[in-house]
């Protein structure tokens, strides 16, 4: 084959992904409208909110958490922690607020820490609703109002949302491709709403607000006690289990900043966290993120290799048309990245004016957590180590399935008395 048909075949190629790249982007925003559900409810209406907050060296963060949740306009609402056993000064800071907190060092065979801190704090919970939320958020006054108003306005198990995402230092911004790849393989909010749609679905373990029915329903925490990625696997029992589930970002009412302590923190949480998801998120859609990181991958080599070629590396096209289209693309790409996030965290312009760098680095991150999957290799948190294969026992999960049922038969009695 002579050079020209290779190049000829190879930018036609190029030119395909791009424009199938962006249709499937087009379907995806076509039917993703955030849709707010409000019942309009008298303070008196409004149920008893649990609020559970898991930690584990958190002093960094849970001094603004917890001011902020001390601030909420909602008239009736316990707020527990549930500390994991830190070294820090974390449970001196939240006991100073005067909230119930929760120490418990011990993380039973098969469970995730954090999935755990959630399952103690359940267990104390007295609400009829459920708020998981993490440490490094906080939260507007009206936030919780309006939130469960819309869960209970729209009928469903679970409503999760995106927190914006405030960054200060540059590999802060580095969240921002990883938060579009999940936009890419959650699929489109309509259908992330829809119970029978199986193929869509997304959580954000940052603030997953439950009925306690629904969340009993599901199995609780221990129902995903293994789970690296907690959030997305509720959002997949909702689907598999029809109930209802509800996701919505691009809002401002919660805020987190994510990784203050470092780039290392970032390496070893997403590092963590994307092999669950890609062995938990829908295959198919997966395929369509994978285009994507072909397409960052290709960008930038072709607007290179279009300035070394004189015949034009479009040989289709001369050599400015070939330039300009090739400038077009990468910059379409930017441009992609720079207003999907736009309004659901900090974005600077030049961010995206260079994602290739932040890109690249985020595919080191893929590229070891897909190694450490494959290979089953532990990867650690807050000095825990966790199997990325699944470790939980059924002789645990059946004994935290009777300890749920005590919890569920003893808040009948309460309720009874």
């Amino acid at each position: 084959m002579k050079v020209y048909d290779v190049g000829w075949f190879f930018e036609s190629l190029y030119i395909g992904l791009v424009i199938l790249c962006f249709a499937y982007l087009f379907v995806l925003l076509q039917n993703s409208k955030n849709t707010w559900q409000i019942l309009d409810l008298k303070d008196e209406e409004l149920p008893f909110v649990s609020i559970i907050v898991p930690t584990l060296e958190e002093e960094v963060n849970i001094r603004k958490c917890l001011t902020s949740l001390t601030r909420l306009d909602y008239p009736n609402y316990e707020i527990i922690v549930v500390d994991g056993g830190s070294n820090d000064k974390t449970v001196e800071i939240a006991e100073s607020y005067g909230v119930q907190v929760i120490v418990d060092a011990n993380l039973p065979t098969g469970w995730i820490g954090k999935s755990y801190g959630c399952h103690v704090g359940y267990r104390a919970a007295k609400g009829n609703v459920l708020l998981f939320t993490d440490a490094d958020t906080k939260h507007t006054p009206k936030s919780l109002r309006l939130t469960v108003s819309h869960l209970l306005g729209s009928d469903v198990a679970l409503f999760s949302m995106l927190p914006y995402l405030e960054a200060y230092n540059f590999y802060e911004f580095f969240p921002t491709f990883l938060y579009f790849l999940s936009f890419l393989c959650g699929g489109p909010r309509d259908d992330i709403s829809n119970p029978y749609n199986k193929d869509s679905f997304l959580a954000s373990g940052q603030y997953m607000l439950f009925t306690r029915e629904g969340y009993e329903e599901l199995g609780g925490h221990m129902a995903i006690s293994n789970s690296l990625v907690e959030d997305v696997a509720f959002a997949k029992l909702c689907k598999e289990k029809e109930l209802g589930l509800s996701f919505i970002d691009g809002t401002r009412l919660v805020q987190t900043r994510m990784y203050p302590e470092g780039f290392g923190q970032f390496f070893r949480a997403f590092r963590r966290a994307i092999w669950g998801g890609i062995v938990t998120l829908t295959p198919w859609r997966i395929g369509f993120m994978i285009l994507w990181l072909l397409y960052f991958l290709f960008s930038p080599y072709f607007v290179i290799q279009s300035f070394f070629h004189s015949g034009g590396y479009f040989f289709w096209a001369d050599y400015t048309i070939g330039i300009i289209v090739n400038i077009a693309l990468y910059l379409a790409y930017a441009a992609t990245i720079h207003f999907y996030f736009k309004s659901r965290g900090d974005m600077k312009w030049w961010i995206s004016l260079f994602y290739p760098i932040t890109h690249l680095m985020n595919l080191v991150v893929i590229g070891v957590a897909i190694i450490y999957g494959m290979h089953g290799k532990k990867v650690s948190w807050r000095g825990r180590y966790y199997s990325t294969q699944g470790t939980a026992t059924l002789k645990q999960m059946e004994k935290e399935r009777k300890e749920m049922q005590k919890v569920k038969v003893a808040r009948k009695h309460e309720t009874y008395k």
